[in-house]
């Protein structure tokens, strides 16, 4: 790193530790995370410290590994983005598609899962959701609650919730075990295992008498959906009396596996107030901290976290 670099990430070990493996692997990459990094406010970079080291626990001891899976995962996405460049369109429209070119390849889909990993720091917009998880839903949850999360992933947002939210239980939910075990790996390490539990489950399949919970999460899963619109109406059964429903949702990101195009944060809203509920709060979290109508107008990648109940 140059010396500017290493003067902003002064004292923020795991940062440091983090950036420098990226860097080690893609030198020509420093300039774009350099830029990233300057525009992170000191609050907002204290929490890509704390990110920063819960994933280098989840990649512990294949941390180079994981550092060129991002560099890999940053040029299928620059495919992806030449095609949206083209067409104005994500490449694929039904879940067939993603599960016969992404899903159902086990190989791509270990490194699309590592790439991910260290984005959740490294890019802007994910650093920037995730601080608004923990600041604004902190500020709403109430502890010793019950979580669920649907495709939780790396289980980062249900480890938030267990330690800093306070929340005592969690549950994941996923329609493939392979996913639910991923999770559960990744919870085993960072130590919170004990008070969380597994279930395969259909988003679409949810009844009216559905187990409850105090806070649901939706975290970049509806735009993978074929019909996202039912799937939260049927979630709605499962949203407890006084809870709240979080979701993270992009606009204009072509990736991989991406079928639903949002393009602006009225979309969203519009989103789930079709599919049951009524937007708290809303923040979008722009590519490099661009302001967001510029990124409106140049359809380039937003995340959108809201806070919702049900109507």
């Amino acid at each position: 790193m140059n010396t500017e670099f290493q003067q902003l990430l002064e004292g923020r070990p795991a940062l440091q530790k983090l950036v420098q493996l990226v860097v080690d692997v893609w030198p020509e990459h420093e300039s774009f995370l350099l830029t990233s990094f300057k525009s992170r406010t000191p609050d907002l970079l204290d929490t890509s410290d704390a990110m920063a080291d819960v994933v280098l626990r989840l990649a512990a001891g294949r941390e180079v590994q994981v550092a060129k899976d991002y560099v890999w995962l940053c040029e299928q996405i620059r495919e992806e983005e030449i095609n949206f460049a083209r067409t104005d369109a994500y490449r694929y429209s039904t879940f067939a598609e993603t599960n016969a070119n992404v899903y159902s390849d086990d190989a791509f889909m270990e490194r699309y899962m590592h790439g991910l990993l260290y984005s959740h720091v490294l890019w802007y917009m994910h650093v920037s959701s995730l601080h608004f998880f923990r600041q604004r839903l902190g500020a709403r949850v109430k502890p010793g609650g019950k979580v669920m999360e649907v495709g939780s992933g790396h289980g980062l947002l249900i480890y938030l919730t267990l330690t800093e939210l306070g929340m005592a239980e969690a549950v994941a939910w996923d329609i493939s075990e392979i996913s639910l075990a991923q999770t559960r790996h990744a919870l085993e390490s960072l130590g919170t295992a004990d008070r969380a539990r597994y279930a395969i489950q259909d988003m679409h399949k949810v009844q009216p008498d559905a187990e409850k919970f105090d806070l649901i999460i939706l975290s970049h899963l509806l735009e993978h959906l074929e019909d996202p619109v039912d799937a939260l109406q049927k979630l709605r059964h499962a949203v407890a009396k006084g809870g709240y429903l979080f979701v993270n949702v992009p606009l204009n990101a072509p990736m991989p596996d991406h079928l639903q195009l949002w393009r602006d944060p009225a979309d969203v809203i519009k989103l789930l107030e079709d599919g049951g509920f009524r937007t708290l709060e809303i923040a979008s979290h722009t590519t490099q901290a661009l302001p967001l109508p510029k990124a409106l107008k140049r359809k380039i990648a937003v995340t959108c976290s809201v806070i919702a109940e049900p109507a």
